[in-house]
């Protein structure tokens, strides 16, 4: 799913804060062809590169929620400013 890495290229190279990374979502539009693609994909009914692009999309969620783990790792390691 290039809009997926798309995404997550632009969004990085905005040099987002450990919030921002923290509070990133997809679009509404990449949300909504991942949501076609698991409902084709329960019914048996995606094809071939439909079944690719759903395992890329899966690949740029791993990649994303490991940075949002990081960034949460950080911002619970940076000491409370009063």
């Amino acid at each position: 799913m290039q809009a997926a890495y798309e995404e997550i290229l632009d969004f990085i190279t905005s040099s987002p804060t450990l919030r921002q990374i923290v509070g990133f979502t997809h679009s509404a539009a990449t949300l909504e062809r991942l949501n076609y693609l698991l409902t084709e994909s329960e019914t048996g009914f995606l094809t071939v590169s439909e079944s690719e692009e759903l395992r890329e999309f899966q690949k740029a969620v791993d990649f994303i929620e490991q940075l949002k783990i990081r960034a949460r790792r950080r911002l619970e390691d940076k000491p409370s400013r009063a």
